[in-house]
Order: C-alpha cells, then structure tokens, then sequence
C-alpha cells in the first residue's frame, strides 16, 4: 500500500458516517511541489471536505508524511470542464425583476412588507415572530435568526420588519447590511485607516435595529468575525433589535467562529420550511392578483402542484405566464402553461423515486434490493427512512406509491416519516447527516 492509500485509509478512519465515507473514497491524493493536492470528484466535494474535515484530513497527511506539508483541496478538471463547474455552483434561474431599489438610508427594500409576505404552515411561526418585534417590542427576541433555502422569504420578513417600524416610529434608526457589504466595509477602513468611522456607523448610538443577511458568508474571514462580534455585544447590551440571516442553523456553520455562532443562536433561530400546497395556492392566487389577472383555477392548480422548490420560482412561473398573457395577447389557459413552465417540470421530472433510491444507496454503501428489503437491520433502516424522506420532499409521488417502490404499506412509509423527521429535529448528528446528504443530492440534480 502506498503513502497515499495510507493516508486515505487514515482520513476514513475518522469518518464514522457512511455517506461521509463514501465520498471521501472518490478523492485522489498527490503531491506536487511539497503541497499535497486533495482531487475531488466535484465542487460539492471539494467545498464539503475542505469545510468539514479540513482538519482531520491535514492531521492525517502529517502524521503519514511525519512533517509539516501544506494541504489543497481541488476539482479533477477532467471530469467536469471549468464552465459546467460554474452552472454547477450558480445555477441559472428566472427571478423577478426588483421595482423597487434600496433604501440608500437604511438599504431596506420598500417592496418587501408584511402586506406582500403570504402566510402558511411553513412560515406561520416566523411571521407571528417578526410582527412581535416590530409591534411590541423592538428588542423582544435578540437576536432574532431566520435561516432557509433559497427563495423561502427570509430576506422578505427581515426588510418587512424594518419597513413597519420606520412607517410607525419615525425616531427609530435602522440599518439593513448584507455580510458581503459588512466585509468589503470593513476591510476598507482597515485598508485605509479609517477604523474609526467604520464603528461608529454601527454603534448603539447610531442604530436601534441592525439587519445583516447572508452571515453564512462570514465562513473563514477570521478577523471580520471578531469585529463583527464587537458589532453584536455592543448593540445587544444597549437593547437594540439585532435581525440575522442565512442558508443554515449557526450550529452547522463549523467554519464560523463558536463565539459568533453562539452569538448567533443565544435568540430566538427559526427555520423557513419550504411552502406546502396551501401556502403555495395562496401565493399564485396573490401574486396573479396584484398583476391584474385572474387565473383560471386549472392554471392555479397546476402551478402549486408542480413548481417545488422556492416561493421565488412560483413569482417567476406567475410573472412569466401572466406576462406572455398579456404581452402576446394569448388567453391563459392549461396548455399555455404547460407550454412556458416546460422546462422547470422537466428539471422537476427527472428526480424519480428510483434516483433517490440509487443515490441513497450509493451514499450508504448498500445495493438497492437491500434498501427496499424486508430487512428491519439498523443499518439498513435507517437509508430506508432517508431515502423515504427524499422521496417525500423531492418527488410529487402519493404516499402509497413511494411505499410501492420501497415494498412498504402506506402506514409503514408514514411511520419512517414520523420517525426520521423526529430524529431530525432532536439528533444533531442525524440532522448533519441529512443537510450533507440534500445538499449534494441537490449539488448533482441542479
């Protein structure tokens, strides 16, 4: 064996989790000029290992090599060419034009307002939070932390908050920042030794509810991270509202600072779930209204049941249809919707019970008539209830028919949602565990 299997041997012994295994068995090890190249399959990987076992991965290359060596982490340039690497990591996607530009006193987004923000099961918590601070008291829950997916509302309640205490308390000062702006902000004034304006912008004197969005930026930018704790005790000691924004819960964001992070959790963190249908009827309906057009309840339907994934894609899917309605003086009907929304249903149509079924097994290391046995193993019951929840949250599939593909009753299938979605939301490690496996599942669909 040689050093490098070595090392990869050693790497696998410090991952205990099967999905985590596996993907560390696709990388290459190889030295070139003293620094030792990590080759991963893919940016998912290479992001993933290089935040998530940076340091184990280093420890075992030193401790194989016995000396110090600097260690990267790259993409095998071969199997993915550099321009199918960038639509990988920024996929394109319709949005909505904005009508509305920044505030340039307090950057807030006047378009974005409680009036505008639809309510349902998946935001209800959120929405009652946010009004609470903005009617009663505007340090009630601090910091108040909304994380969700893409195109879920987070940045929408944020700047809705703002937008209802400067139209009901006028002596209120409020500042919106996203973290790539806090930054670039900041390392200008170190840049040019203006340090001093820089804390004064944001001191508790200047401010009594203070907006930053998108903190999971803040990943890696050490001294930024210390600054902006300073930033936080200052304004929370001095009561006022701090408002926090990202894609993850601040417990899996291991490449933040604990300080921070704990900053970050010590209020109130709720999570934006993705709309169900209810909630997703109730935005078509809304947003055809605010545009003038009334939908026929077929073109409703079809929208909330087959775009999925973000509150964002269905304004999309309304603006287009309602737009080529009017543009093209074309009667909304079925057909015409079928027709302009063919594309995100082909995106949507791809995933099927049965990808899931082999992209879980991939990831577990067990064959697929394993995972749709009889057997009631741990082991194996546990990439069951993983591959059922993918199915339920990826696929427009009834119940019965994912229970179908696995050889399980309707209650069956029932019961592994219960029981997954409990462990979830109670077992840290289970909850890493699924967030890794959405996140590439996501990574190799996109």
């Amino acid at each position: 064996m040689d050093r490098y299997a070595i090392i990869k041997e050693s790497i696998l012994s410090k991952v205990p989790s099967a999905p985590e295994r596996a993907l560390i068995e696709q990388i290459d090890i190889r030295e070139e000029d003293g620094t030792v190249i990590i080759f991963c399959p893919n940016s998912f990987s290479q992001k993933f290992l290089s935040k998530q076992y940076k340091d184990p991965i280093v420890q075992s290359v030193r401790a194989v090599l016995e000396r110090p060596a600097d260690v990267q982490f790259c993409v095998r340039q071969e199997e993915r060419p550099a321009q199918e690497d960038f639509a990988r990591e920024y996929p394109v996607q319709m949005t909505l034009p904005s009508f509305s530009t920044p505030s340039p006193q307090n950057g807030l987004n006047n378009n974005f307002t409680f009036e505008e923000f639809i309510v349902g099961r998946c935001n209800a918590f959120a929405y009652e939070a946010a009004m609470a601070v903005s009617d009663e008291d505007i340090s009630k829950y601090n910091p108040l932390y909304f994380f969700s997916d893409i195109g879920l509302g987070k940045s929408h309640i944020a700047h809705a908050i703002g937008n209802r205490v400067v139209r009901s308390k006028e002596s209120v000062s409020v500042k919106y920042t996203t973290a790539r702006d806090f930054s670039q902000d900041y390392v200008h004034s170190v840049r040019n030794n203006c340090m001093n304006d820089f804390k004064r912008s944001y001191a508790p004197g200047e401010l009594d509810i203070f907006f930053i969005d998108d903190v999971h930026i803040f990943k890696n930018k050490e001294k930024t991270q210390v600054e902006l704790c300073h930033v936080l005790d200052d304004l929370i000691s001095a009561g006022k509202q701090v408002i926090l924004s990202g894609f993850r819960p601040p417990s899996s964001m291991s490449q933040i600072d604990k300080g921070l992070r704990s900053r970050f959790s010590s209020g109130l963190v709720i999570d934006l779930k993705r709309p169900d249908k209810d909630t997703r009827v109730k935005i078509v309906r809304f947003k055809a209204k605010k545009a003038g057009v009334a939908l026929p309840e077929e073109v409703v339907e079809f929208i909330s049941t087959n775009v999925l994934s973000s509150i964002r894609e269905l304004e999309s899917a309304v603006m287009t249809i309602t737009a080529m309605g009017s543009l093209m003086k074309r009667r909304i009907t079925l057909d015409l919707a079928k027709e302009l929304l063919e594309g995100t249903l082909e995106k949507q149509e791809k995933i099927t019970v049965e990808l899931i079924q082999n992209f879980v097994s991939k990831n577990f290391c067990i064959s697929k008539d394993t995972l749709t046995s009889p057997s009631r193993k741990k082991d194996i019951v546990y990439p069951r209830q993983v591959a059922i929840f993918l199915c339920r949250r990826y696929t427009r599939e009834p119940l019965q028919n994912i229970g179908n593909a696995f050889l399980r009753k309707h209650s069956s299938i029932i019961h592994s949602l219960e029981t997954i979605e409990t462990m979830y939301k109670q077992n840290l490690k289970v909850k890493r565990e699924i967030d890794f496996l959405i996140e590439k599942f996501e990574s190799e669909t996109s």
